[in-house]
């Protein structure tokens, strides 16, 4: 009896080990980032790195006072946030076609949705850019918006397709009953139900959109430019300004982590919806 109390006490000292590698694994970079951002310029080139050093939140300073970081921030939540709104409000919808309709070509229409999330994002860039060009509406927000829904949708669709597929017709079928027409029954009784997995789907768009540097790069202008943009501009021919980069780079960081913390019994639930009947 003993025995078995140690071998299980060992077991979990070793899985709680393991898991704290894997956590300092994935944190260190963004550790490093930080101490990158409080350190001198000097301290920052320094070959061994310097551990121990006097803390300067001058790169802060200088990225809030000189830099228009803050518009850039603001692009960047705003694009992020619409783009994935939208993909939501174009998505859910034919997520629920596929998930409750059988028609003509079904499986043709849905390896097509996938394809666009199959295609690479820069086999998409001549085309979007010659269509935006002839439009017109290139240097704002419009472009980058559209893409980002675009690439989002797919993801959309066939994620919430399959929580969809989970919730029982009986139930649908008893609000039609009572009166509901289908767009009452999707509202009111089906998207509640598959809430969690809805707020994660919305979560994920929004950090892939939020993090997103090389379509936002081409098919943004400097009024419209987003964070991850303004960062490599501070790779220059004078040389790599590593304190501005790891000070934009946490700011930028910031809400994504806070956002996760906040909504993570939300992200959770959405990943583990379904995962038992």
């Amino acid at each position: 009896m003993v025995t078995g109390k140690r071998k299980k006490l060992a077991s979990q000292i070793g899985l709680y080990t393991l898991a704290s590698l894997i956590i300092i694994f994935f944190l260190f970079p963004v550790f490093w980032l930080f101490l990158t951002s409080i350190k001198t310029r000097v301290d920052a080139f320094s070959i061994p790195p310097v551990w121990f050093f006097q803390p300067t939140i001058e790169n802060y300073l200088s990225l809030l006072r000189d830099e228009p970081f803050l518009k850039y921030l603001y692009n960047s939540f705003f694009i992020a946030s619409t783009a994935a709104v939208l993909a939501i409000i174009a998505g859910v919808p034919t997520a629920y076609v596929l998930a409750r309709f059988n028609f003509k070509a079904k499986n043709l229409f849905s390896f097509w949705i996938l394809a666009s999330r199959i295609a690479p994002p820069m086999a998409l860039v001549l085309p979007f850019f010659v269509m935006f060009r002839t439009v017109g509406i290139l240097d704002t927000y419009l472009p980058i918006i559209c893409i980002y829904m675009v690439i989002n949708i797919a993801f959309v669709v066939w994620i919430m397709r399959g929580y969809f597929v989970q919730v029982p017709v009986s139930i649908e079928e008893a609000a039609k009953i009572d009166g509901c027409s289908l767009f009452s029954t999707l509202m009111r009784v089906t998207l509640p139900l598959v809430g969690p997995g809805l707020s994660a789907t919305i979560i994920f768009c929004f950090m892939t959109n939020w993090s997103e540097f090389v379509l936002a790069l081409i098919f943004t202008g400097i009024e419209t430019r987003t964070a991850p943009v303004l960062i490599s501009g501070f790779v220059t021919f004078e040389g790599i300004r590593w304190g501005m980069i790891g000070a934009a780079g946490t700011l930028v960081n910031l809400p994504v982590i806070l956002i996760a913390l906040i909504l993570q019994k939300y992200l959770i639930r959405g990943l583990t919806a379904g995962s038992i009947k």
